[in-house]
């Protein structure tokens, strides 16, 4: 009979697959071509892995049965699953659990198990095919089951598939040919296989290298191959490519398809001083500018549904997944639907995920949604300066005073551009923005004139990334107090649209020349002026008087006042209790903002 297990010790063991896991993942993102070459296939297994552990914490400290923590851990994965490949590793681990809740470890039950996983990813994937991450665990049942004689402890057993599994991945590219036309093993594939020595690795090590030459570059240089030889082999010889094809290392070549092309390449330009036919050097050279093009089609192609969509419904209208599938089918492709109770896990590549959610969300709630935009994914997979995701979210603000920068810091955003006087250029931001390796992003600047520059750096930049469209920093301290990281992005964003105007302010500035307000209200050069909803209510020449007034006439019924200074009045000192003096019945606190424009801002809560 099992014994309990302290849920502390086994959350280490999970970390430290998570850990091994995520030390490939750039392998097996540079793999990743089908269904659409977005290079996210380590990333999504990776979070789907990290949303599981991360929601198991809840229960630190305790005690249960092996299976029963397989059981919540499989339905965590489940419900913080990312992408195909996360989708796809989740229900194998719910078909696992599903066996070994009866907490019978035996080899035996494990090959139910591994039997049960298998099939419950196979049924749950639409148009499941050969030749990937369902191949493999197809694969090791049939390998464990073979090998079943050898041994009783089912780890050693499974840790004895791997070379076999091996054997299998490197099999992929015949099985699927779009993974032959590409030069690469399944990604999927190569992910399970390293999920799963991961869980072994105490008993053996079987590495994967990863520091082959990139894939992007190697791309570049068959781009530019190609032009060359297209004006002859001979010409092309006495190029600079010529030197570098010729010189480069095929061993750090991991893409089998490029890796043959130009070891074709270097053969051509070798044998050009022997006495060839010239109609076999046309057909050779043909023949490598027919490759070329094809693997570099093959690694751009048109995608026809942008959004990788996914979300989590909540309902008790539908009953089955299938019901689901056939609603939402339409929309799109690469369709898996997984069922846990009540609740229902979707992903789809779709033109329309708002559609998706509307046809959806009349059945039931929608506790989660997630869009990427795999267009854009697909052109930071490809690029020289692709980014290496590091969190699947965070928030960026951009403000020009220091005083603001800390006070958000510490309120949670991610990371700040603080820019001083001069306004950010679109570069500054582009960069601000991939800095963060995160792939969704929400981002508010604290002034209008920013947007126009931020929309465009959105445009290059390599995150799917979500503007708040704030106008001061005071907007900002209510987005970071109303928004909270433990929801998907979707959520954050609404919520952090809901936030933004939810604390009244009003700013306090010295004008700069003589204006008349649209009431007709003359503020002379030098006066200070009180600025509320973006209309200029009052003016002094007294700054202190002219704050009281603004008290009197704003404050209403608000038990709490907050001086947030600017850079032209850092000098001040001592005003919050000067004012403390003259309305005892409200709270005053101060903080230096460091904004340039104005000397205060001053929020009524």
């Amino acid at each position: 009979m099992a014994t309990e297990i302290n849920v502390n010790e086994i959350n280490e063991r999970i970390e430290n697959i998570h850990r091994y896991l995520n030390k490939h993942k750039e392998y097996l993102n540079s793999l990743n071509v089908f269904p659409v070459p977005d290079g996210d296939t380590g990333l999504n297994m990776v979070l789907t892995i990290q949303g599981a552990m991360a929601n198991m914490k809840s229960f630190e400290n305790q005690s249960m049965l092996p299976g029963e923590y397989l059981k919540n851990f499989a339905e965590q994965m489940l419900l913080n699953s990312r992408g195909c490949s996360g989708v796809i590793l989740s229900l194998f681990m719910q078909g696992f659990a599903e066996i070994v809740a009866n907490d019978d470890f035996s080899k035996e039950n494990i090959y139910k198990a591994i039997e049960n996983g298998y099939c419950n990813a196979y049924e749950g994937t639409e148009n499941p095919r050969e030749g990937t991450m369902l191949t493999l665990m197809r694969a090791l049942k049939d390998k464990y089951a073979e090998l079943m004689e050898e041994d009783d402890d089912p780890l050693v057993i499974i840790g004895k598939t791997i070379p076999y599994l091996k054997e299998v991945l490197d099999k992929t590219p015949e099985m699927l040919p779009v993974l032959k036309q590409a030069g690469v093993i399944d990604s999927g594939g190569a992910g399970f296989v390293i999920f799963i020595q991961g869980v072994c690795r105490e008993f053996q090590h079987n590495g994967f290298g990863t520091n082959g030459l990139p894939v992007p570059a190697l791309l570049k240089i068959g781009e530019a191959t190609r032009k060359y030889i297209e004006g002859g082999l001979s010409k092309f010889k006495n190029t600079p490519f010529a030197h570098l094809v010729l010189n480069i290392d095929f061993s750090k070549i991991q893409n089998s398809r490029l890796r043959e092309i130009f070891q074709n390449i270097r053969k051509a330009v070798n044998n050009l001083s022997v006495n060839n036919h010239g109609s076999n050097k046309k057909r050779l050279q043909e023949k490598i500018i027919t490759e070329l093009e094809e693997i570099d089609n093959l690694w751009n192609p048109e995608i026809k549904q942008k959004y990788c969509t996914e979300f989590i419904l909540e309902t008790d209208t539908i009953t089955s997944k299938e019901q689901l599938q056939k609603m939402i089918a339409p929309f799109g492709d690469s369709l898996i639907v997984v069922q846990a109770g009540n609740k229902f896990k979707v992903h789809i590549h779709t033109n329309k995920p708002d559609g998706v959610f509307d046809a959806v969300e009349k059945y039931g709630d929608l506790i989660f949604t997630k869009v990427d935009d795999m267009k854009k994914q697909h052109r930071n997979f490809i690029s020289d300066e692709s980014i290496d995701y590091r969190k699947d979210k965070s928030i960026f603000c951009i403000v020009s005073g220091k005083g603001f920068a800390e006070i958000l810091q510490k309120l949670g955003a991610d990371d700040i551009l603080c820019y001083g006087k001069n306004k950010p250029s679109v570069d500054q931001l582009v960069k601000g923005l991939d800095n963060l390796k995160a792939k969704n992003i929400i981002v508010a600047a604290d002034d209008s004139d920013i947007l126009m520059a931020l929309k465009y750096a959105v445009s290059l930049c390599k995150s799917n990334v979500f503007i708040v469209e704030s106008d001061n920093p005071i907007d900002l301290i209510g987005m970071m107090m109303g928004i909270s990281k433990d929801y998907d992005i979707m959520t954050m964003f609404e919520e952090a649209m809901k936030s933004i105007h939810t604390i009244p302010y009003c700013g306090i500035a010295r004008a700069s020349r003589k204006v008349v307000t649209d009431d007709g209200m003359p503020v002379k050069k030098k006066d200070f002026f009180a600025v509320y909803k973006k209309k200029i209510i009052l003016s002094n020449s007294n700054m202190e008087e002219l704050i009281v007034d603004a008290i009197h006439q704003l404050a209403n019924d608000c038990s709490l006042i907050t001086l947030y200074k600017g850079l032209p009045s850092r000098k001040e000192n001592g005003l919050a209790d000067r004012l403390k003096e003259q309305f005892s019945d409200i709270d005053f606190e101060e903080y230096y903002g460091g904004q340039y424009n104005y000397n205060y801002y001053i929020t009524f809560e």
